[in-house]
């Protein structure tokens, strides 16, 4: 009788721990949210303004339907968006924006927060910090969570190294890491996910960003490569619909179950398909254990299409192991670099045209372009040729690529070209060169104030 009794203790112990392992298996691969009340909050940011940057507005359109479809309140996202693309002159079709050829008017019941000069680096940050007292302009909402809620940020710009653009100014990753830090010390959130989709996106946080803060990061670059955008050979002859990057992640939320794929899945899925830069991770990697819903929303019974079992956590091995899904609807996707679109799509303009007199115009805009970057370089290599000591010198600061390893330097220096040199936001194509001003950081060392001084006054001499 006690043999039995033995026997069956023994066998209720070994069930109960091959639960246990399961259990904390199961948790390892898919954790749930910070607490089951808490309250997802987003922020969505178009960075950039002007008819051929069409894909950054259409870009963050899509993601406010991504979030309203899958059950997010529209109390609870808030848009920055120039708004000067759907209701343009050169816009066929008023009122619309297109993310995808195929796709749907993604303009359609999307509410604006902060238009025209309301979407800059400033309010930027003061939404990002909740801190109604420093908006100015737009409406006031700001990013109101709390220790036990999730905050979801998207961004599509511009950028270069260690910054990212707005219609006017510049932010660099000292501002954006700092205001992150001070969302974490302050408990403005529980966990955090940011995509962010810029050239040189990934030297935001490269170096920067540390593991404990909470938040997990994709980036559509690294940090020395430029970003692409894509749909840019269209049926309608406009400009890039898309970035390839975005575009990638949310025809992925778009399409599956968000409940039961990760980010983890999500980010292997996006890295895979957007084959033309190096989409790259940083932070908590934890959270990317995480479902996608926990940032996304929960899915909408009527928006989604399941491709993938329900109940069964979409992984990065179901990942590798899976082979891709065709849509009948899908359509190539043609993709230029970023600082490129405007000029390639003169030039496939310039091919298709039949009229001489267009055929003339079109011609000068494009030489006019190739003049601008000339002068562009030419600034920043006579910058380079006065300060270095030595070619040898000078042909490493234009040539090396590192990440921001002096943050304060490169934030001032940053600031001070922008403002004095070349305004970043009017010619997004200097943004190529900004790892040169990266390099003067680190060449200067300790020496920063004279760095400072001397590109002043270099500065000062074009303006003679």
């Amino acid at each position: 009788m006690k043999l039995s009794l033995f026997i069956s203790f023994f066998f209720i112990l070994i069930a109960l721990s091959q639960t246990a392992t399961a259990s904390s298996w199961s948790r390892k691969l898919f954790r749930s949210k910070p607490e089951s009340n808490g309250k997802l909050c987003a922020l969505l940011v178009a960075g950039s303004n002007g008819w051929y940057n069409y894909r950054h507005q259409a870009d963050v359109a899509h993601a406010y339907h991504v979030l309203k479809n899958h059950g997010v309140h529209e109390n609870d996202i808030i848009v920055m968006m120039f708004d000067d693309i759907a209701h343009s002159k050169s816009n066929p079709f008023p009122g619309k924006l297109y993310n995808n050829p195929n796709g749907n008017d993604v303009y359609e019941g999307i509410k604006i927060d902060y238009k025209g000069r309301s979407v800059s680096p400033d309010n930027f940050v003061a939404v990002l910090k909740g801190d109604k007292s420093k908006v100015h302009g737009g409406n006031g909402r700001v990013i109101d969570c709390g220790e036990n809620d999730r905050v979801f940020i998207y961004f599509t710009d511009h950028g270069g190294v260690g910054l990212i653009a707005f219609p006017e100014g510049i932010l660099s990753t000292k501002q954006l890491n700092d205001a992150l830090d001070y969302m974490h010390e302050n408990k403005k959130y529980g966990e955090l996910v940011f995509y962010l989709e810029a050239c040189e996106s990934g030297s935001m946080f490269e170096g920067v960003l540390k593991d404990d803060k909470k938040i997990y990061a994709i980036t559509a670059a690294n940090g020395h490569e430029s970003s692409w955008g894509t749909y840019c050979d269209n049926k309608w002859n406009l400009p890039c619909l898309g970035d390839l990057f975005s575009t990638n992640w949310m025809e992925d939320s778009d399409k599956e179950e968000l409940t039961t794929e990760t980010l983890e899945a999500q980010f292997e899925i996006v890295r895979k398909e957007t084959n033309l830069s190096h989409v790259i991770q940083f932070g908590d990697l934890s959270i990317a254990k995480e479902p996608v819903a926990n940032f996304q929303g929960e899915p909408s019974s009527q928006h989604r299409r399941h491709k993938w079992r329900i109940g069964t956590v979409r992984n990065i091995d179901d990942v590798e192991d899976s082979e891709d899904d065709d849509d009948s609807d899908d359509v190539q996707k043609v993709s230029w670099p970023s600082r490129d679109i405007k000029l390639n799509h003169l030039k496939l303009q310039l091919d298709r045209t039949n009229s001489k007199l267009k055929a003339s115009e079109l011609a000068a805009e494009i030489e006019d372009i190739k003049d601008e970057r000339r002068e562009i370089k030419k600034v920043f290599f006579d910058l380079v040729s006065e300060l270095a000591d030595t070619k040898e010198e000078a042909m490493e600061i234009v040539n090396k690529r590192t990440a921001v390893l002096r943050v304060h330097c490169h934030h001032k220096l940053v600031h001070l070209f922008n403002l004095h040199c070349v305004n970043f936001s009017r010619h997004d194509y200097a943004l190529k060169y900004t790892h040169i001003l990266n390099n003067l950081c680190t060449y200067y060392g300790e020496e920063e104030l004279i760095l400072l001084k001397e590109v002043k006054a270099y500065c000062d001499k074009l303006d003679n």
